[in-house]
């Protein structure tokens, strides 16, 4: 079977309410101490009903490694059936973000006690990238495939940064696996090698998406992340305006806004903090 006919999937699809993690935000992230070296990897090529689900594949890769938990794959054609009741086109491609929010909805309504959070990360922001992977994170991304991509990694190494005849777009995990950034692909070659940053590799996509753990406090996660994305968006939106405005006194009020903000954003972030601990239990 040739293998590269079916692998794709339609981008990250990331969203403004997406929870973000930035360089500032590493102390939310606990180290994950693994139980064992096993790092868990499954063929979407296994199965007919698979074949065009790599992104589904990609987010139940990143929460086995993350539960150290092996999904049988009766399970991943359960959540595979699910991705067409939320808009996925039967024997379509579909998006990285909507698999990664699939999947955490699976293990959360089964797994109470262990829930995730799922958060976007920028591939611009080389310092949180290099601190979730050496935490021992998975990161779920997407890239483009190309005929370069194929024969730069005939010694399972990637060395180029720059590829130029784009194809489809094609959802992986990135991992610290030997102390080495790695491609942990769903198809017949598991793992091969990256020489190069993250942000430097011009095929692969702008965004990340990373699961992390908030034991049983799902909800109120989601309120201090939803608070944090609305203040980011205020800090944002005032110090546009306050450069498009010539009103001195308004600005005044614009800068001692962004100040509230900034401070109350540092109060999130510390309120979070309390929420995302690894339970070695």
């Amino acid at each position: 079977m040739d293998e590269t006919k079916y692998q794709g999937c339609l981008g990250d699809w990331a969203e403004a309410t997406d929870y973000r993690l930035c360089s500032w935000d590493s102390d939310l992230l606990p180290p994950l101490v693994k139980k064992d070296e096993i790092r868990f990897s499954y063929n979407q090529y296994k199965n007919s009903w698979s074949y065009t689900s790599c992104t589904i594949f990609s987010a139940v890769g990143a929460m086995s490694d993350l539960q150290n938990y092996e999904f049988t794959y009766d399970e991943i054609h359960e959540i595979d059936e699910l991705s067409y009741e939320r808009g996925r086109i039967r024997g379509q491609w579909w998006w990285t973000q909507s698999a990664y929010k699939l999947v955490a909805d699976w293990w959360n309504e089964r797994h109470p006690d262990k829930q995730v959070a799922y958060y976007r990360i920028s591939k611009y922001d080389d310092d949180i990238m290099e601190n979730c992977l050496s935490k021992l994170y998975v990161l779920g991304w997407n890239l483009h495939l190309t005929d370069e991509y194929y024969k730069d990694r005939e010694d399972w190494m990637i060395d180029w940064t720059d590829f130029w005849t784009l194809t489809n777009w094609h959802a992986v995990g990135i991992v610290n696996k030997d102390n080495q950034r790695s491609v942990k692909d769903s198809w017949s070659i598991p793992y091969y090698w990256l020489k190069n940053k993250l942000s430097k590799i011009t095929n692969f996509g702008s965004n990340f998406y990373i699961y992390v753990p908030v034991g049983d406090r799902l909800e109120e996660v989601k309120r201090l992340n939803e608070f944090k994305s609305n203040l980011l968006l205020a800090i944002e939106t005032n110090s546009a305006m306050w450069h498009q405005t010539n009103d001195k006194n308004y600005q005044s009020i614009l800068h001692y806004v962004n100040d509230k903000n900034r401070k109350k954003l540092e109060d999130v972030d510390n309120e979070l903090k309390k929420f995302t601990q690894w339970n070695n239990s």
